[in-house]
């Protein structure tokens, strides 16, 4: 399949990208690419724009500030999971990093571009052909969410590997744009609209992912269930972290919803300490909270069945250590 025509555009620095995001309305940023030429040879993602920022330097390292690890947004995914720190400190980015595609996806792949991946749909992530068949769903630009049967909404699930590991580390994300920059919580990128999933301002660019030094003196893992491990998108996705006693766990979850999750309810079930009835009531309350819908192959009740078992497989292995 062949890319659509776009006008094709390299900015020098993150001024002069700001600049062309703000005034081009269908303008599109090229990271990795992984995710967005796909979209663009599938015909469900047709932007006008495109704006690479492969050549600004600043945007791609790895660096430890006062106990803060600071990662830049074009840094691939290839360096995160080989960079000694990390894979010591934050092993649950780490493997969530080696989990992502092939070693390909891992080396072109970068960290900015899998926190902003579209979500994905049975019915929307299709060739022209095959949706050609069906009346387009609310997210290609039809009325009706197939998944759902309801107009003027969509239910297609966000399937990063990346962003439950960061969540659950209660990571911060630097947005810059011609007018200045700001530093939010992670959790605050992602909308929860399936078809406009990212909650961007006008020409802001996503710069820097900040992990604060809690995160680096807990535990971190993350584990994912999918056809091919190596290969596909997850078919639920589940990172944790516990502090050094084990009296505090966070949880988080990709692939079930509409965006990156934190299962705050059973986290605070958690806390202070863990006995049998203390995990039961974690996995109700993980069920309780997140609600999937049938957006891939796999049923809503299949997924609800293996986050179960990913939470209880997870609390065991923590508290195991």
């Amino acid at each position: 399949m062949r890319l659509p025509k776009f006008e094709y555009v390299e900015p020098k620095d993150l001024k002069e990208a700001s600049s062309i995001l703000s005034k081009e309305v269908g303008a599109r940023i090229l990271a990795g690419g992984t995710d967005l030429l796909v979209n663009m040879k599938h015909r469900v993602e047709t932007p006008a724009v495109i704006v690479n920022l492969k050549k600004i330097p600043e945007l791609s390292f790895i660096r430890t500030e006062n106990g803060v690890v600071r990662i830049g947004a074009l840094t691939s995914l290839k360096k995160i999971y080989n960079h000694p720190y990390i894979a010591e400190k934050l092993p649950g980015l780490a493997s969530a990093a080696s989990s992502v595609g092939s070693y390909h996806h891992q080396t072109m792949g970068t960290i900015g571009g899998n926190l902003c991946q579209q979500n994905r749909c049975k019915y929307f992530n299709q060739s022209r052909w095959w949706r050609s068949s069906r009346e387009l769903c609310f997210k290609a630009g039809g009325e009706l969410c197939h998944v759902v049967k309801k107009k003027s909404i969509c239910y297609s699930s966000y399937c990063g590997d990346i962003a439950p590991a960061l969540l659950v580390m209660n990571a911060k994300a630097v947005l810059e744009s011609k007018e200045g920059r700001r530093e939010v919580d992670l959790e605050s990128l992602f909308t929860g609209d399936g078809k406009r999933p990212l909650s961007f301002m006008r020409g802001e660019i996503l710069t820097e992912i900040r992990i604060p030094k809690e995160a680096h003196e807990g535990f971190s893992m993350y584990t994912k269930f999918a056809n091919r491990e190596s290969l596909d998108f997850p078919i639920v996705g589940a990172s944790l972290w516990a502090s050094p006693d084990r009296k505090n766990i966070r949880l988080a979850f990709t692939a079930v919803d509409r965006k990156p999750l934190r299962a705050k309810k059973a986290e605070q079930s958690l806390r202070g300490g863990f006995h049998e009835e203390s995990l039961e009531e974690a996995v109700r309350l993980v069920l309780e909270e997140v609600k999937p819908v049938n957006t891939s192959l796999y049923s809503s009740s299949y997924k609800r069945e293996v986050m179960g078992f990913l939470v209880k497989s997870m609390i065991t292995k923590v508290m195991g250590r």
